[in-house]
């Protein structure tokens, strides 16, 4: 997955692009982020304890509902986000063309591998993440386990999706298999005709799967990881057709309130220290230095779907409208 620009920048722009953090920045930084509190949370925490003169005002919600906020504040002229991570890389391509980025060049940069950064310093991936086939292993026999997003569909109305009108992450499955044409959304019309369930968020859909309301659902690779290890009834499959590949992007404001304390946060998730941390919650690391979670495999092994990300920053809305009208 490349998260191409949408624009390059002037050169104006680029011998603007922001010098290293300065020594010893302090006060608070305001992070809207989408990722659900129990992964958040002690990324913040852990960098509270290495930088406690920097405080971290968090404001979460879901990825859309974080974006049209994040849009409804650039129209008033007050984005308030000093710095922005969510789960949909066209939502940083439309920020950077309306120049509401900074760029900057995080000395870590050259760990980030070119397909998970904006060539011009505007957003890095803080994260990166799977979204394929989840089942319940009480439910669902080893031979029934089903290999492609075809063999989902025979499950029927045990087979569930959180909405791509809520969910970030679903929103960017949606647009990938609108873009594939042997799924297309011929694909979505069939789930309708088998019956498929459709239920708000990644947490709702996740819940019907360990409590055995679903027998599969499109599920998340870290979120199925972390279910198991505490004793759910659940494991993960990659989908021979292709599995989701999202980078979580994660930039500064044009006019953050506090843009050195906020270089130093994205310093920290960027770091050996931050995506080690985030390796222990069951994540692939964006830098090519450390070593992927016990079990999982490497990004090379993982089939996935291609997305045209600046096709979606384009053509969100009318994706959102016709599968309303689907579901």
């Amino acid at each position: 997955m490349k998260l191409k620009a949408l624009i390059p920048l002037t050169m104006a722009a680029a011998m603007a692009l922001a010098a290293p953090v300065s020594a010893q920045p302090k006060g608070t930084v305001s992070l809207y982020s989408s990722m659900v509190l129990r992964v958040i949370e002690p990324i913040v925490a852990e960098f509270h304890k290495r930088h406690p003169e920097i405080k971290i005002d968090l404001l979460y919600a879901g990825s859309v509902q974080l974006e049209q906020r994040i849009f409804a504040e650039l129209e008033a002229g007050d984005l308030r986000a000093d710095v922005m991570w969510t789960a949909n890389p066209a939502m940083f391509l439309n920020l950077k063309q309306r120049g509401a980025l900074m760029a900057y060049r995080s000395p870590h940069a050259s760990a980030i591998p070119e397909t998970m950064r904006d060539p011009d310093g505007m957003y890095y991936a803080g994260r990166i993440f799977h979204m394929g086939i989840a089942y319940n292993t009480r439910l669902v026999p080893k031979d029934k386990v089903p290999k492609t997003w075809n063999e989902f569909l025979e499950f029927g109305p045990r087979a569930a999706t959180a909405s791509p009108l809520h969910s970030g992450t679903n929103f960017n499955m949606l647009g990938a298999f609108v873009q594939n044409e042997k799924l297309g959304w011929q694909w979505f019309e069939k789930a309708r005709k088998s019956g498929m369930k459709v239920v708000r968020g990644t947490g709702d859909v996740t819940r019907g799967l360990t409590s055995g309301e679903f027998a599969v659902i499109k599920g998340i690779d870290y979120v199925m990881a972390a279910e198991a290890a505490k004793g759910a009834p659940v494991a993960f499959v990659f989908p021979t057709d292709g599995a989701l590949s999202l980078a979580s992007p994660m930039a500064i404001g044009a006019k953050a309130r506090n843009p050195e304390a906020a270089k130093v946060f994205l310093d920290f998730v960027l770091s050996r220290e931050g995506q080690q941390l985030l390796v222990s919650m069951h994540y692939l690391p964006v830098r090519g230095d450390i070593a992927p979670p016990p079990g999982m495999p490497s990004p090379s092994e993982i089939k996935v779907l291609p997305v045209d990300y600046e096709w979606m920053a384009k053509h969100g809305a009318e994706l959102r409208k016709r599968f309303a009208e689907l579901f």
